[in-house]
């Protein structure tokens, strides 16, 4: 009866070693895991650095992330596959499905200054349309200020031809009457 209680003991420290010794492995599992995920997401945003985005977007870091780099590849300006509307699609995919995700907020965040982006980038257009629309005026008023121009200084010219006229016909005026003053003055002489 005296051994019982040991054995008692040693079963209670067996189960304990067990125990610890499960715990263990499943930390170690987990710690494997969460080295695997560190490794591809350093993996994918050494690639995303480098301009690679399709390696980038073809890496398998956990899917919440995934979605979230997958907007930032479609979302960057150097990218040549760039698409917003894409990049978007994948924030909204983070926001959706991964509501309590550390990367939800982010996503949110993106996804307004995207829709600012594209805003500013409508308001930029309508403001270049008007723009041209403007310059497009001007150019038609300028073109009517030389057609103007034109017609005033052919005016002008019509004016100085006329004022040559009237300065002759004053001249063939003046002459007439100096040829009608020694007329009569001719005429008195004879007269007398």
């Amino acid at each position: 009866m005296g051994r019982e209680p040991v054995r008692q003991g040693q079963y209670f420290y067996f189960c304990v070693a067990l125990l610890i010794s499960l715990a263990g492995c499943s930390v170690w599992q987990e710690s494997s895991r969460g080295r695997e995920m560190r490794d591809s997401l350093v993996t994918a945003d050494n690639l995303f650095a480098r301009g690679d985005f399709d390696g980038a977007a073809h890496d398998r870091p956990p899917a919440d992330r995934v979605a979230f780099s997958i907007a930032l590849i479609y979302a960057h300006p150097s990218n040549p596959k760039r698409d917003l509307q894409k990049a978007k699609g994948s924030l909204d995919q983070v926001i959706r499905l991964y509501p309590d995700s550390a990367w939800a907020e982010q996503a949110a965040l993106w996804v307004g200054v995207l829709n600012e982006t594209e805003e500013s980038k409508r308001e930029i257009e309508q403001v270049r349309r008007d723009l041209e629309t403007s310059q497009e005026e001007v150019e038609k008023k300028r073109l009517a200020i030389e057609k103007s121009k034109q017609e005033v200084d052919k005016s002008r010219l019509e004016l100085e031809k006329t004022k040559q006229e009237i300065e002759k016909t004053k001249q063939v005026i003046e002459k007439s009457k100096q040829v009608d003053i020694e007329i009569d003055q001719k005429r008195r002489e004879r007269g007398r």
